[in-house]
């Protein structure tokens, strides 16, 4: 794989803030270099200015980058703790005392996160009253998340992750198989609402009652996971919870002081009032 310094990192995130009005200056820079450097191998270009030419002369280019830059969730039930706090908790306590329960994805990629959603909803009987908004940075991310396409190295530890998360079949009654291709049920998301969303998460729904949002602030720099908190802050309901990733915490500039932390072995946060 090749190595680009830290000045053609730059010079990227330059070309795409003048060009399309992305700005990833404010995400975590080794990380980003790293998915860069994917992205060059991925299209076998052999000079960084090469990615520049092709973004800047090529806005379906832009959308197939967008895809590749961001890093997609491992497996289905990641965390499977978390998804039985979620059905024996968390859900219940939220749909008793609302009438209009919206739950927000922001940042979606590979839709494992949004379809072990769909089918935890489904098997509480309430999947068909819950509104579930869906938002990524490509319109690539929201067609391969449509289309129900399942990676085959996934199936086996997605299993493993829905048994524990107490599901209540095989999650093969979810997945078919044809002609060599694992796809999931896409009639699971068939009432979820999706849009295309920029660096900062805009534009933002409102009226939120869950966001799940694992994972993601480790490619962010502290001024960017602070201005993040704040829009996700901004956005629930004072009933509603965010759910962060594990190894994450709240950003020192923004976070400590508006939101509560309600569980010890999961980032589970409610608004402070």
């Amino acid at each position: 794989m090749q190595e680009i310094g830290i000045v053609d990192t730059r010079n990227i995130i330059n070309t795409i803030t003048e060009k399309y009005n992305y700005d990833f200056s404010d995400y975590a820079l080794i990380s980003f270099k790293r998915r860069l450097e994917k992205i060059i191998d991925h299209f076998n270009l052999k000079y960084p200015d090469l990615l520049i030419t092709r973004l800047a002369e090529n806005n379906n280019f832009f959308e197939d980058f967008l895809a590749l830059l961001a890093v997609p969730s491992t497996e289905m039930f990641r965390d499977p703790s978390l998804w039985r706090i979620m059905r024996d908790e968390l859900i219940p306590s939220i749909y008793q005392d609302s009438s209009n329960f919206k739950i927000w994805l922001p940042n979606s990629v590979s839709g494992d996160e949004l379809f072990s959603l769909a089918i935890l909803l489904h098997e509480m009987g309430i999947l068909n009253k819950v509104q579930i908004l869906v938002s990524c940075m490509s319109n690539r991310s929201i067609e391969t998340i449509k289309s129900g396409i399942f990676s085959n190295n996934k199936l086996e530890i997605s299993s493993d992750n829905y048994i524990r998360a107490n599901g209540e079949f095989e999650i093969s009654r979810y997945i078919t198989l044809k002609d060599g291709i694992l796809k999931r049920d896409i009639s699971l998301i068939q009432n979820v609402v999706f849009f295309k969303q920029n660096v900062f998460l805009e534009p933002v729904p409102q009226s939120i009652k869950l966001i799940l949002f694992r994972n993601k602030m480790i490619y962010f720099n502290q001024t960017l996971q602070g201005r993040v908190y704040k829009t996700l802050y901004n956005v629930l309901s004072s009933n509603g919870y965010l759910v962060a990733g594990t190894k994450e915490s709240l950003s020192s500039l923004y976070g400590n002081n508006e939101f509560i932390k309600i569980s010890k072995t999961e980032s589970i946060f409610k608004p402070r009032i």
